[in-house]
Formats: C-alpha cells, structure tokens, sequence
C-alpha cells in the first residue's frame, strides 16, 4: 500500500511539473463488458463525431456505432452496424476520406484445425456513417494471426489507402482491389501514420523495422519521418513508450501535429493517465517537456483503453478511450474528453 501511495504521487508529481491544466472530466460514450473493446473514432462530413467499439471483446458478434451531434457532449444510444456476419471481431478503426466517405475496417477472428488467421475486411458509408456497403475483405497475399490494424488508414487518394497492419505496411488500391507493399517495404507495425499539409509522412513506429511475432526491440527509433512519399525514413527519437496500445497521431487544420499517449506505470504496471503532445513544425520537433494531461483518475486504468484523438472543431480536441474499472461509476465503459486547442499553450520566445 505504501509503494502504491509514492507512486501514485510521483506520477502526480510529475504530471503536474508538466504545468498541465486540471483534466476535463469525461463523458460516458457508452457502458460495456470488457474485453478487446478498442474504440475508433472520427468526425464524419457533417460535423458528426461517430465512436465505434465492441460491447464485449475477445471476439464480439457485433460493431456498436454511436453518435454526437454537439462535439462529444451528449451521445446517442449504439446501434449496430449492419452487414457484419458469420465474423468473431476484433475490432479496427474509423477514416473520413477527403471525398466524405468514411471507412470502417476490422477483422474476423479465422481457424481451421490447428492454424489460427484473421481475415481484415472493411466497408463504407456514404451518409455520415447511417448506412454501409456490403462488407468487402482486403487482399493480403498471405493471412496469419497477426493480420489486423488499429489505426486510421493514411490516404494517398481516395481509393488509395496505406494500411499499417501489424504484420505489414500496405497499399491498397480499391479500383484494381490489389495490394502492394508501401514505400521501402519496411513493416511499421501496428501504428499511427499520417500525412501533413506539406505532404510529409509521420509514422509512429517505435523500431525501425518490426517483425512477426514481434521480439526484442532492435534498431529503436520511437517515430519516423519521410518527405519523399516513404521511400525514405528519418528517425524522430521523440515518442514515448509505445506500450501495448499504442498511441495516436492527429493532423490539426491549423498544420500542427497531436501524438496522443499514455503514461505507463514505473514499478506499478499498466495505463496511468493520457497525454497530449504538439509537434508545430511538420513534426521535426515535439514540445515533450510541455505535454498536456487530459485524463488521470488517479488510479490504474483497467484494461488497454486505446485512446483516439480527432479534431472537432476549430477550437477543440476530442479523445475516445475505454476504462474497464469496475468500481468506477457506473462500472466500465467508453468515454470522450474535450480538450480545448488553447490547453496546448503557445509557443514560447526560446523556442
């Protein structure tokens, strides 16, 4: 008891040497069971802001949908997604194309015998996520346990898209429904990768290089950067633990970059709280020193709350995680936090 009391005032301690503003509370999305929950998010066309999500992970039968029509304050009940079946689903993620499609992929948990798969498969609304197509599988040329992505896809068109799945890093045409390798045929990982105003490309791979089944780290870079379409990569050396979840990048409107993470336990495993860091210069340079504190409840984070970070209007950012806390009020769920732009400070004169 002891040990946890210090180190729950060293994680204190240390968030607020950050200078951090006090966290917003968050608003339940939704109540849920446990398992591999894994929210997505994204801001549809409309203004809408849609959280997509599990019920009940570890190979739920369905993918809730629920909405907000006032930038995350109040949410609609989930409806699940039509479509979807004869699929055991470890859940994707959620990309509003630059046509105002928006894209929802996932993956089917696959066995037969001893040989375990999973089969990633996708479709797409037209209507600010009210309906979908007809659930289509992406064309990996070979399917293993490790066939699956949790992050937004990287358009380079609207029917060209990177995937960063977690045993390789591809393109995907949807007119020709082929896929090839991307850029210099490195695996990132199961990871972040965005495109700035500039045309830069950030990737959140914390090594340079990642292999199936992932093993000891070799090559650590924690983030690339490439101005040449990924034919090249610099190393950033800028990220934090990538940790079990991962962590996201956000491109902002106004050219500055989010990365949005979790501050892991030091002596005392799992999630403590979440952060946010800006990048103001296409991502060279990340003010670290100066992260900003969006949730801490001040005790462990229960399950791997995948937090995701979108921008929701001009002024105001909005991140989606899960917490299984069972003593929590009412008990687990998914949840959102507003995050005013301001919080993230302004650039100082040294800088």
């Amino acid at each position: 008891m002891i040990k946890r009391t210090i180190f729950l005032m060293l994680v204190t301690a240390s968030l607020a040497v950050a200078g951090d503003p006090a966290p917003a509370s968050p608003v339940r999305v939704a109540t849920v069971i446990g398992g591999h929950v894994h929210p997505s998010l994204c801001v549809a066309r409309n203004g809408d802001v849609l959280a997509v999500y599990n019920k009940e992970g570890g190979g739920g039968k369905e993918l809730l949908l629920s909405r907000s029509s006032d930038g995350g304050r109040t949410w609609s009940a989930s409806r699940s997604i039509d479509g979807i079946a004869d699929c055991s689903i470890y859940p994707g993620s959620l990309t509003t194309l630059s046509d105002g499609r928006i894209v929802l992929q996932w993956s089917c948990y696959r066995a037969e015998g001893q040989k375990l798969w999973r089969e990633p498969q996708f479709c797409t609304s037209s209507d600010d996520g009210r309906t979908w197509s007809k659930p289509r599988p992406i064309p990996l040329p070979e399917l293993n346990n490790y066939s699956c992505l949790r992050h937004p896809l990287l358009e380079l068109s609207p029917t060209r898209w990177v995937l960063p799945f977690y045993d390789g890093t591809v393109v995907f045409d949807t007119e020709t429904y082929k896929t090839e390798p991307f850029g210099d045929k490195r695996n990132h990982g199961m990871v972040p990768m965005v495109k700035t105003s500039r045309g830069t490309f950030l990737s959140g791979a914390p090594i340079a290089n990642s292999t199936m089944p992932v093993s000891t780290p070799q090559d650590i870079v924690r983030g690339l950067r490439s101005v040449d379409q990924g034919r090249t990569w610099q190393a950033l050396r800028a990220f934090p633990t990538f940790g079990v979840a991962g962590y996201d990048l956000t491109v902002l409107k106004n050219d500055w970059l989010v990365l949005t993470s979790i501050v892991y336990g030091i002596g005392q495993d799992g999630e403590w709280a979440y952060q946010l860091t800006v990048s103001r210069d296409d991502g060279r340079t990340w003010e670290s020193d100066r992260a900003v504190t969006i949730y801490n409840p001040g005790r462990r984070i229960a399950g791997r709350g995948w937090p995701r970070t979108v921008q929701v209007d001009a002024e105001t950012l909005g991140t989606l995680f899960y917490n299984l806390d069972a003593t929590q009020p009412g008990g687990p769920g998914v949840f959102f936090v507003r995050t005013p732009i301001r919080n993230l400070g302004v650039l100082s004169s040294n800088r």
